[in-house]
């Protein structure tokens, strides 16, 4: 699936997805912002980084190496580290297919009053940009298992 690229220079955005491979726009920052007045960052290319296994991405924060390998791997404490970011909206991509974790594993994010939306991971990348590109700070939870 390839998603298209928004202008957002300063977050982080998904350019594509595939089984076991999704491609983030890696934001610019003070330490990779262009040093040149005469060079604008929009004309200068972003960084390209491609992320195999889950993570956790926000506009401002990327969590490589999110632990679970699959829904069943999932824990309560695997939703700290999305809870720390204090999203409004966390999305769960739970790999190829969209399969519903049990309920009590949503429960510290429910306590917390932070809305969950559960969908197969490629639809969670979808939903992610759009919900990104409308400024709402949104977390997505990305399990990503390579392709059997």
């Amino acid at each position: 699936m390839q998603v298209n690229l928004d202008k957002d220079i300063h977050s982080y955005t998904i350019r594509a997805c595939e089984p076991g491979l999704i491609s983030l726009t890696v934001p610019y920052t003070a330490e990779n912002m262009p040093q040149s007045s005469s060079e604008e960052p929009a004309s200068r290319p972003l960084g390209i980084e491609t992320i195999s296994g889950s993570f956790i991405v926000s506009p401002r924060h990327l969590l490589r190496d999110w632990p679970p390998a699959s829904i069943s791997d999932l824990q309560a404490e695997h939703f700290e580290a999305i809870i720390e970011l204090q999203p409004e909206l966390v999305l769960l991509g739970t790999g190829t297919q969209l399969t519903f974790p049990p309920p009590q594993l949503l429960a510290a994010l429910h306590r917390q009053r932070v809305g969950v939306e559960v969908m197969d991971t490629a639809a969670a990348c979808r939903t992610y940009n759009i919900l990104m590109a409308e400024g709402r700070f949104v977390v997505a939870g990305l399990i990503n298992p390579a392709e059997n």
